[in-house]
Parts: structure tokens; C-alpha cells; sequence
């Protein structure tokens, strides 16, 4: 029998090391909904952050969201931008990893700009040339979740009589970071002011993170709007969609749908190539990256029904000539948040249809 119990026992070659998780630690809870990510780091957007006791209590109790529980120090004179070291997955001794404290860790970048809050990165890479990271994101200046749930209301936000009037309006901005520095660059505006159109759920293709990009494709306000950043109430929906030049903003494309019109977010799909004399595919060029069709869904709030729309957004101007395609759901879909493209996937809608009418 102990010949038997040793046979099943595994071999010391068979037995894999458990995988390496480093963990991090911050004296209060951080808000974050997003992170981005470039060849050797990731980004997060740390704020100055406290509980609510009193709502702390009412999310215990199933009343609220914990979100709502944490309070952002508006006050505060400095958000951080952390920034992890990739290299840190790639440990093999768990006790290396283990209770990383983010601001006094000399592995961990804590870099810190003007007090600010985001939800949403479009993207961010390393500029081999100068050794700066550069990224974008829609920064607001001031954010309080409690107020935009129904934690204080007890009915939804968007029921509110007047819901945008505890909105902060949002922009997009480039940050350049000096990494050996530990400190914004210099010599260039920081941050860089890309768009004020109330800009939210940028996007860009696939392709392109965590590289040098161009373009940035947002949805954003219906028109021009002139605001107050610091004040609450100069927010609003969007109403249309835009293509931001992150290099010359003064060349941004914008495209409005009716006031009772509302996207999401826009989803970028690679155009197909052809092939070279050779029989492989052509590599993409630099000055093609807008070779894509824009994916959007637009709810009519209106007729209550939910449109696809298709952008041709290559070249100059294109976007502002409106969709080569609009065609309306089958059913309403109410507003949309996120989207992506899975390139190559398709589906075969036969078994839904024969199951939906009741066919075998």
C-alpha cells in the first residue's frame, strides 16, 4: 500500500509555484475606476481620500453603495500619479511583493500634480526618444459620488429634477511625466489642454495602446459649451462625438446628434487591409492609424428606441460628413456605458431565432 500511496504522490518537477501577487498598501480606501497601462509601468490617479462614518454604516446595512462612503479632500493641493513597475508581476519571492506601501516604496513612482479627479484614461506610452511617459485622460476638478447616487435622494440620479447640477464638467488633458526626475516635465504646458467639450469615455483603436497615438475619440457635449471648471453645475450630457488631435487640438472634429440623442461609448474597428505582391498583409502606416470605423450606439430618448451608427472617420474632416450607416436596434437598449471590438468574431444568429420563435 505505501508503494501505491507514493506512485500518486506528484513528482517535485510536477508541482508548479504558486503565482506571485503583490499587493499594495494606502492609509484609506482609494476611489479608482480606471488604470492604463504602458510597456514597462501602470498608471492609477490617486486622491487624498477619507470614510464617511455615517455612510460607511448605511452601505453595512445595504442602504447605499460603498462608493458613496468615500469622500474626496477637494482641498487637498496634490493628486498623485502612481506609477507600479510591470516588472513587479514578474517576481518569483511572494515576501518581495507583499505590503507595498505606494508612497515610500522606493520601486513605485508617486508623482504629484495639481488635485484633480478622473474616471477614464484614453491612453498612455513611453516616448523611446526622451524617456517620458505621456498619457491622456478627461480630468474633473472635483467629484462627489455621495451626490450623484441615491445615497442622499433615495431615488435615482437621473430623477432628479435638475441631476447635473452637482456635476463637475470634465476636459481632456495630456500629462507629460518625468520619470528619472520623479516630476511633470517641463518646457511644455502640463497639463495640455486637448478638448473642453465635456469630454467622457475617450477612446482610440486597439492598436495603439501603450503607443504613440494621434487620435482620441470621445463622446462629448452636443455644442460648445463655456464653463467654470471649479464650479459644480456647468456639466451636462453628451450629445454627440468628437476626433481629437492630441498634437494640433485646434484641428478636432466634432459631429452633434439632436438634442434628445444620446451615445456611448465609441468603439474603433480596424479597416481590412490588402496584401503586398508577396501575399502578406500590409503593414500599417503611421499616417493611416484613422483607418478605422467608429461603432456607436445612440439612444432616442425621444422615440425610446436605440440606433447603431457607423463612422468612416479616415482623413481629414471625415467624421464631420456623418454616418455611412444608421440602422435602428430590434429592441431599445437603454444608455451604454462600455464597449470593445473583438476583431475576427462573429455570430451565428440561427439558434437564437429558432428558439426565440419556438422552432427545433
Amino acid at each position: 500500500s505505501s508503494s501505491s500511496s507514493s506512485s500518486k504522490r506528484p513528482r517535485q518537477s510536477d508541482v508548479k509555484n504558486p503565482p506571485v501577487v503583490p499587493n499594495f498598501r494606502l492609509k484609506a480606501p482609494a476611489l479608482l475606476h480606471d488604470f492604463i497601462l504602458t510597456k514597462n509601468y501602470c498608471l492609477f490617479n490617486i486622491n487624498d481620500t477619507s470614510i464617511n462614518p455615517l455612510s460607511a454604516l448605511k452601505a453595512l446595512l445595504g442602504l447605499s453603495g460603498f462608493a458613496g462612503s468615500i469622500d474626496l479632500n477637494e482641498s487637498a493641493s496634490h493628486t498623485h500619479i502612481v506609477l507600479l513597475p510591470r516588472s513587479l508581476f514578474d517576481e518569483t519571492d511572494q515576501s518581495s511583493v507583499d505590503d507595498i506601501d505606494l508612497f515610500h516604496d522606493e520601486r513605485i513612482l508617486a508623482i504629484p500634480v495639481n488635485n484633480h479627479f478622473n474616471f477614464h484614461f484614453a491612453n498612455a506610452y513611453e516616448d523611446e526618444t526622451t524617456g517620458r511617459i505621456v498619457f491622456d485622460t478627461v480630468q474633473i476638478d472635483g467629484m462627489d459620488l455621495a451626490s450623484t447616487t441615491s445615497h442622499n435622494s433615495g431615488r435615482p440620479f437621473w430623477k432628479n429634477d435638475h441631476p447635473f447640477q452637482t456635476v463637475t464638467p470634465s476636459r481632456l488633458v495630456r500629462y507629460v511625466l518625468d520619470v528619472p526626475n520623479r516630476s511633470l516635465a517641463v518646457g511644455t504646458p502640463n497639463p495640455k489642454v486637448l478638448s473642453t467639450r465635456l469630454p467622457e469615455f475617450p477612446s482610440l483603436p486597439r492598436k495603439r495602446s501603450t503607443r504613440r497615438h494621434r487620435y482620441v475619440y470621445p463622446a462629448v457635449a452636443r455644442r460648445k459649451v463655456t464653463v467654470d471648471y471649479e464650479k459644480k453645475g456647468h456639466a451636462g450630457p453628451v450629445g454627440g462625438i468628437a476626433k481629437i488631435d492630441v498634437e494640433f487640438p485646434e484641428n478636432n472634429e466634432y459631429y452633434s446628434f439632436e438634442t434628445y440623442e444620446f451615445p456611448g461609448e465609441c468603439v474603433l474597428c480596424p479597416k481590412v487591409r490588402g496584401e503586398n505582391g508577396n501575399g502578406e498583409e500590409e503593414e500599417e502606416e503611421e499616417e493611416k492609424e484613422d483607418a478605422c470605423y467608429l461603432l456607436v450606439n445612440v439612444v432616442n430618448g425621444r422615440d425610446m428606441t436605440t440606433d447603431m451608427l457607423i463612422f468612416d472617420v479616415e482623413g481629414k474632416g471625415a467624421l464631420e460628413k456623418g454616418p455611412v450607416v444608421r440602422w435602428t436596434l430590434p429592441v431599445f437598449v437603454p444608455h451604454l456605458l462600455h464597449g470593445s471590438f473583438a476583431e475576427g468574431v462573429t455570430f451565428d444568429f440561427e439558434p437564437f431565432r429558432r428558439e426565440s420563435t419556438g422552432q427545433r
